[in-house]
């Protein structure tokens, strides 16, 4: 027998209402409706209050109960996986550091250094984790790094190729 039919068959020889059965253990009428068809179980403390109130024993009210003790499992088991889960979680995160700010200086700083701003930008975007503080600001900033920086790379370039000069030839003939 469940544990469901247990609570409703011990409730009904004592002669009781869902509703006393609530008072009694400070709960709602629905609590007590839920437990006795089986779409919820009663804690600890609650079992506890039942076997005074029905006048049996715990075990006698858990007896047979193979759906009970599988559930129980099963919550264990899940309570367990989760468990392991956020401590593997706690433990990756743990040496991590947040590099926001100092990548997000970094790549200010990295604007005007021409050249090098155009190589090691693209290396502190990927650097750059989405746990850091900054992230979206470290990434939009190494863009425009990048644009600022091959602007002054074109610039050097011109003035190193003379490409904005005109040279300007006068060609007189010889008389």
């Amino acid at each position: 027998m469940a544990l469901a039919d247990q609570l409703r068959a011990h409730r009904e020889n004592r002669g009781l209402s869902q509703a006393a059965v609530a008072d009694q253990l400070n709960v709602s009428r629905q609590s007590v409706s839920k437990w006795e068809t089986g779409k919820g179980y009663p804690d600890i403390d609650n079992l506890i209050l039942l076997s005074k109130i029905y006048e049996v024993s715990i075990d006698e009210l858990v007896q047979e109960n193979k759906e009970l003790k599988k559930k129980i499992d099963e919550n264990n088991q899940t309570i367990e996986e989760h468990r392991k889960k956020l401590d593997w979680i706690h433990d990756q995160g743990a040496g991590e550091t947040d590099e926001g700010l100092l990548l997000l200086i970094a790549v200010i700083g990295l604007s005007v250094a021409a050249p090098l701003g155009l190589i090691l930008a693209p290396v502190i975007m990927k650097r750059n984790k989405k746990s850091n503080t900054f992230y979206t600001l470290v990434n939009v900033v190494s863009v425009c790094c990048m644009l600022i920086n091959l602007y002054f790379v074109y610039i050097i370039l011109g003035d190193y190729l003379l490409w904005d000069q005109k040279i300007e030839i006068n060609y007189t003939p010889d008389p």
